[in-house]
Parts: C-alpha cells; sequence; structure tokens
C-alpha cells in the first residue's frame, strides 16, 4: 500500500508516518502543489498511490484544490471511482462548507478533526476499510 500525506507541518505528516509505516510506504508532500506533481508523476510512472491523506488548510493550494486535481487526473487516466485512491481529509475545520466539498467535491472516505490520536487515526483508517 502506497500512502501520499499532505499536510504544510511536519509534526503532523512525520506523526501520520510513524503510524502508517506498518502498513505501507509512506510519502509526504507540505504542500497542495507538491502533492499535484507527485500524485502525477507517480501515475505516470505506474505505481499510483493508494491513499492520500490531505490537510484542507495549507498555504497557496489547499486541500480541497489538490484533492480535486488528483480526483480529474484520475478521471482523465480512465480510472474508475472502485479503483481509485482513498481519500482521508485532516482538518481543524468542520463548517459544513469544507464537510461537504470534501466528501461531496473530492469523495472523501474520511474526515478526520485534528488534534490528532493515534488510536483514533488507526481505527477510523481501519473502521473504513483504508488500512
Amino acid at each position: 500500500m502506497r500512502f501520499l500525506i499532505v499536510d504544510d507541518d511536519e509534526s503532523i505528516y512525520l506523526f501520520l508516518q510513524v503510524i502508517l509505516a506498518p502498513y505501507g510506504e509512506c510519502v509526504t508532500a507540505a504542500t497542495g502543489e507538491c502533492a499535484v506533481e507527485m500524485f502525477s508523476r507517480a501515475r505516470d510512472e505506474g505505481c499510483p498511490y493508494d491513499v492520500v491523506l490531505m490537510d484542507v488548510l495549507m498555504p497557496g493550494m489547499d486541500g480541497h484544490q489538490a484533492a480535486e486535481l488528483m480526483r480529474a487526473r484520475e478521471k482523465k487516466d480512465g480510472v474508475s471511482e472502485s479503483d481509485s485512491f482513498k481519500l482521508a481529509m485532516i482538518t481543524c475545520v468542520v463548517d459544513d462548507t469544507s464537510v461537504d466539498k470534501a466528501f461531496f467535491n473530492t469523495r472523501a472516505s474520511i474526515y478526520i478533526v485534528k488534534p490528532l490520536d493515534r488510536d483514533k487515526v488507526v481505527s477510523e483508517l481501519k473502521e473504513h476499510f483504508i488500512i
């Protein structure tokens, strides 16, 4: 399993790397722009990410925008919805607009609210059949 962890806070992506390392390869990106480039490169190389954990609030391109571009890339490549990557939005933002964007615009599987707790993250990912 391949994870792309996207967060502008180094402590968050390092924390998630430690939690997810037993389940597969973890790659990190600190910006939405970098994440989209890495996602596209992985698709071009034939080894796409299975799961993307995406922070919503980041400078420049936010998590919603980055996830929309990733979904558009999969659509362009003809990836079926059932074969597309699993998206976990990770954020401190819990307003209706952000939650709606996550689930309806980018087909997020889950929405995990910070602060993060190891057991909570693992149980949420297992409950939604991501790991």
